[in-house]
């Protein structure tokens, strides 16, 4: 008999400019989950940043330990992984849940209450729980190498508890690509078209008798994140990585079962699920807008037919005198119109509550929409953003607040567009003074500049020994 079920969610295409939210996620708990201030402190650090951010971090991991990559902005520097399993089975594991005021939007667990832990202390988190956590560290440290892992928490202080963790996808060993070589060893040089049309020219590449590019196999330490999982299965490696799991976490003493073997289910990322959460709440606020509109209406109705009922009955001297009525009545006619109005006032604040809370989802889901992470989502944000375009004529409260915060924004943009420039104009005039005094050729590559300076500072520098090292050659088709 189980007591849960295994939930291990992989993703592999972190980035660059993905880093900073990483972290700050992370460190200060500011994203897309519902955290809960009061459990944060009870958080727990395996692996913390030694650097000011990740993506300083990342880099400085990476010139420490002479790890060679493609230092490009499409380069995938990091893996994320996240170990859970629903509440039932942390419950069996003597964790204590008491019921939010919130409830499934989607999923299987659609209706039903969240339940949220009960932390006031370090004495309400089980051994066992720990123990759990503990043991999904240890699997991940055999699969991924403990010193390639750079943040790992263990969250408390969201709905479910969950170990977070971020690694850096290293293998040993790379396909390079081949060039032609002249009779003195000198790679060979051609002219060919980009995809802008102008020419360049670039180091010929070595192809065999059926035109296909040779490689080689090079030794060494080698960010790259394709050759990390093609060695663990290639398109098998997330079932396989699913499989080992299930079984050490089991080995270990638990009880979880693994799912669907074979099935190319994937779990929904945090930024996914909180999608399918707002576009369902937003259906559902618009449906509760139009029966309050409804019954709104009806009430406008009611009240205009008391108050002909009144100008008629009691206030037109002509058809019956105001003596032909008890007080008591007269007093009930006019306090049933009041009511009817007090009703129409108070429904009306529900609708601008709702309204409030649709545009507060809308904006949300359009800031999800500008992460470039889940650009392949673009099919559910539009339908989103359809849904909210209609509701455009209602809900256009905070339309000049936006305006306002955009064009801060594009003026922001702009200034920094131009001080990049200036500083990248600055760089190159450098540059080309250094390439000047020494008598050399430009060098490719930034961090070209950053080795010969450090060359320079530190009395290394031969201006005779040329560096044909090529950076950009790695074999990354998957």
């Amino acid at each position: 008999m189980y007591d849960g079920k295994q939930v291990l969610r992989l993703e592999t295409k972190y980035k660059a400019k993905d880093l900073y939210n990483i972290g700050i996620e992370m460190n200060e708990r500011k994203g897309t989950g519902n955290y809960d201030k009061e459990r944060s402190k009870f958080n727990v650090n395996y692996v913390s940043l030694n650097e000011r951010n990740l993506y300083q971090e990342v880099k400085q991991t990476l010139k420490n330990r002479n790890i060679d990559y493609l230092n490009k902005p499409s380069t995938n520097l990091l893996n994320g992984v996240t170990f859970t399993s629903g509440n039932e089975f942390f419950e069996s594991l003597g964790m204590k849940f008491v019921n939010s005021d919130r409830v499934y939007k989607t999923g299987n667990k659609k209706g039903q209450i969240i339940k949220t832990p009960v932390i006031t202390s370090n004495k309400d988190i089980p051994q066992a729980v720990t123990y759990f956590f503990d043991s999904c560290m240890d699997f991940l440290k055999e699969q991924v190498g403990e010193e390639n892992i750079l943040l790992a928490q263990i969250h408390y202080d969201e709905d479910t508890p969950h170990l977070q963790a971020y690694f850096l996808p290293i293998v040993n060993e790379v396909n390079r690509k081949c060039y032609v070589r002249d009779d003195k060893g000198n790679v060979v040089k051609e002219e060919v078209k980009n995809k802008s049309g102008n020419t360049t020219i670039v180091p010929k590449l070595l192809r065999d008798d059926k035109g296909k590019i040779v490689y080689e196999k090079v030794k060494g330490k080698f960010l790259n994140n394709d050759q990390f999982w093609k060695d663990r299965g290639g398109k098998n490696s997330y079932a396989k990585m699913q499989d080992s799991f299930n079984k050490f976490i089991n080995a270990r003493g638990f009880k979880l079962d693994r799912g669907n073997i074979g099935s190319n289910k994937e779990h929904l990322t945090k930024l996914e699920f909180q999608i399918e959460e707002n576009k369902a709440e937003l259906e559902e606020l618009n449906k509760e807008k139009e029966n309050t509109l409804k019954i709104i209406e009806s009430s406008k109705t009611s009240l205009i037919k008391a108050n002909k009922e009144i100008n008629k009955e009691v206030l037109n001297p002509l058809k019956r005198k105001i003596g032909g009525y008890k007080d008591e009545d007269i007093k009930k006619i006019v306090d049933y119109s009041k009511n009817l109005e007090q009703i129409n006032i108070l429904q009306q604040s529900e609708i601008e509550n709702k309204d409030i809370t649709i545009n507060k989802l809308s904006m949300e889901n359009e800031s999800f929409k500008n992460n470039e992470d889940i650009k392949r989502k673009n099919n559910i944000i539009k339908e989103q953003k359809n849904t909210i375009k209609e509701q455009k004529k209602e809900i256009n409260r905070l339309n000049d607040l936006v305006d306002i915060l955009n064009n801060n924004i594009d003026n922001l943009k702009e200034k920094f567009e131009i001080e990049i420039d200036k500083w990248k104009k600055r760089f190159k005039k450098l540059c080309n003074a250094i390439d000047k005094l020494l008598g050399k050729k430009p060098n490719e590559y930034v961090e070209d500049y950053e080795e010969l300076a450090d060359s320079i500072n530190y009395g290394y520098y031969d201006k005779n020994k040329e560096n044909e090292k090529d950076k950009d050659d790695f074999y990354i088709d998957m």
